[in-house]
């Protein structure tokens, strides 16, 4: 149950930085610079609570699950 436990905050973690990452590196970019707004950081702020709560859900629904031995 441990071993899921750090599985999941590992990936959570690794799924939120490369949506960081990824916006970015597109915010750089000069056709994406709708994305240098307010409006564009509000959405990544949105999704990054619902990736992170989702996240959270999936690791505790695992932990729950986990056959015993």
């Amino acid at each position: 149950m441990l071993t899921i436990l750090v599985s999941g905050m590992i990936l959570t973690t690794v799924a939120l930085g490369i949506l960081w990452g990824g916006f970015i590196y597109l915010r750089k970019r000069p056709r994406f610079d709708h994305f240098n707004s307010k409006e564009a950081n509000r959405k990544m702020l949105k999704w990054t609570l619902i990736l992170y709560f989702i996240g959270f859900v999936l690791t505790i629904y695992f932990m729950a699950n986990v056959e015993r031995y």
